[in-house]
């Protein structure tokens, strides 16, 4: 099957998305059928929406009969254990709430994509940002839990929910908040006019520059203010998402997008479903790239990481204005692999260019009052955080935007020398140049966490030099 045109990702509306008609769904698909035997996909996934769906196991059933049609496969979907099992036991109403509305949602395909498809996002003669109202994006987000869409040229798996519908899931807690917030996301449009659901628009832009703004220029670049702040748990809460009118980075893989475990990527998309259709028309990040996501809504509130994470109603939900929230999807160089016993592979200048410039890229994509960010790259890309953070200062001070670096407890210790770091350097160096310069001066054979030491020697060494 030819799934996509050039620059465009092929939807299932479009006449060009065919598949076999493995299960004859339809009555008389002579006149459909093309010299393959292949008919519009369409025409059957509008027969099969049509069927009494009333219990999880018809549902489990339909979702396998249009995966097998199109992939041959029930895929990581597997037996829909844990998606049966989450509705029927937290979600007595779906059948006579919920599944009218993405039926009625998936149906309404065509009318919102007349064209049958989507620009990707960066490819040549495509734009760089594709603006969507509430609506046309919800439409998408239920074809992805109907898993009706096929995978983009660049990736083969996780561009769909099908990942959280299986038995035997590495974390089972998360993708069972990421399904609460899918429901939770949906009933906001039982409960308002359509009018009222179309009163903000998602954009999804993918931002390049060929500036080396790590090159910072004869010019002085003062430095921005620069906060750690230390909390219980990350959340999704306004406060830490930047809002009402800032960013919040997400520390993203290249290939952007959901996931089954509960890193701070998958959080974050999994939390706000409107966010999950950046999947299908954004490629994988190249160096000089980041994705800026503006106006999806985090559903709920989902405190904690990996292992230790829950879900909460939001505070003051009713003040939020979830139009200026903005998304900063940026990846971190994976220095777990590259590092060895000799050298500290964060310290290599071709490193702290690239990841300079990353930041930078990102934090002039708007005008911000201020950008929150986590840890950036530290978790399991093995990033130092002493050096990440001194990076990231670098790139707030080209953007002249304050950062607050945000902690948990569990890295309490590293937040308190965070603290003294950033006091030192504030009291010590003038501008951005200064700070690029004293990562410089860090020798490369100094292991991961040390750094923090010799900053501050090298610190200490300068004020002595006066």
């Amino acid at each position: 099957m030819n799934i996509h045109e050039g620059t465009r990702y092929l939807l299932p509306c479009s006449a060009s998305f065919k598949c076999y008609d493995r299960f004859s769904i339809l009555d008389d698909p002579g006149e459909l059928e093309d010299a393959d035997d292949q008919v519009p996909f369409w025409h059957i996934l509008t027969a099969l929406l049509r069927s009494s769906v009333e219990t999880p196991t018809q549902l489990a059933e339909l979702l396998d009969t249009i995966a097998v049609t199109l992939r041959d496969s029930s895929g990581p979907a597997g037996d829909y254990q844990l998606l049966t099992s989450f509705i029927g036991a937290s979600q007595p109403s779906f059948f006579d709430t919920h599944w009218p509305l993405i039926v009625q949602l998936a149906l309404e395909l065509p009318q919102h994509f007349p064209s049958g498809s989507l620009p990707v996002l960066g490819a040549e003669g495509s734009l760089s940002t594709l603006r969507l109202s509430r609506r046309q994006t919800a439409c998408l987000v239920v074809h992805q839990f109907l898993c009706t869409l096929h995978a983009p040229v660049w990736r083969e798996d996780f561009f769909d929910f099908s990942i959280w519908y299986g038995s035997g899931q590495r974390h089972e807690a998360a993708c069972e908040i990421y399904l609460a917030c899918l429901f939770a996301y949906l009933e906001t449009f039982l409960s308002t006019s359509k009018q009222q659901q179309d009163d903000r628009d998602i954009t999804y832009t993918l931002v390049a520059a060929q500036t080396d703004y790590a090159a910072l220029g004869s010019s002085p670049v003062s430095l921005s203010p620069i906060e750690i702040v230390l909390v219980d748990n990350y959340q999704t809460s306004p406060k830490q998402l930047g809002l009402p009118s800032g960013a919040a980075v997400v520390s993203a893989n290249r290939y952007i997008g959901s996931g089954q475990s509960a890193t701070q990527e998958e959080v974050h998309v999994g939390s706000s479903p409107e966010a999950c259709p950046a999947v299908l028309i954004t490629p994988p990040l190249e160096r000089n790239q980041v994705l800026v996501v503006r106006g999806a809504k985090a559903v709920i509130n989902i405190a904690g990481q990996r292992r230790d994470i829950g879900a909460a109603p939001h505070e003051s939900e009713g003040s939020v204005d979830w139009r200026q929230r903005t998304m900063l999807f940026m990846d971190a160089l994976e220095l777990d692999a590259e590092g060895d016993e000799t050298s500290l592979p964060d310290l290599a200048p071709e490193n702290l260019t690239r990841e300079v410039n990353k930041a930078a890229i990102a934090f002039t994509s708007g005008p911000y009052e201020v950008v929150y960010s986590p840890l950036w790259g530290c978790g399991a890309f093995g990033g130092d955080p002493f050096v990440k953070v001194m990076l990231l200062w670098c790139a707030a001070s080209v953007a002249n935007v304050p950062l607050k670096i945000i902690c948990d407890r569990r890295e309490g210790k590293v937040a308190s020398s965070l603290n003294s770091l950033v006091l030192e350097a504030g009291r010590r160096l003038e501008t951005a140049q200064d700070l690029l310069g004293l990562l410089l001066s860090v020798s490369r054979k100094t292991t991961r966490l040390e750094t923090f030491d010799c900053m501050i020697e090298r610190l200490a060494a300068s004020a002595r030099d006066r």
